[in-house]
């Protein structure tokens, strides 16, 4: 659950920071760099994210490596 918490937070971030930048007129092409750029982060954290719970649930259960 905590997992999912901190992904919907990053999602609500990453909503925000369009919202900022949409209002402030940015160009396309900066738009779509900049938002690659933060959809790249939000993918690495949920990753990062996934595979330390993985390795926790791992390491109290050992039995089930």
């Amino acid at each position: 659950m905590k997992i999912i918490q901190h992904v919907y937070n990053s999602f609500l971030q990453v909503a925000t920071l369009i919202f900022e930048k949409l209002e402030k007129g940015i160009d396309y092409p900066r738009f779509q760099l900049e938002l690659q750029d933060v959809l790249n982060e939000l993918g690495r954290n949920i990753c990062k994210e996934v595979l330390e719970a993985a390795d926790d649930y791992v390491r109290q259960h050992r039995n089930e490596r």
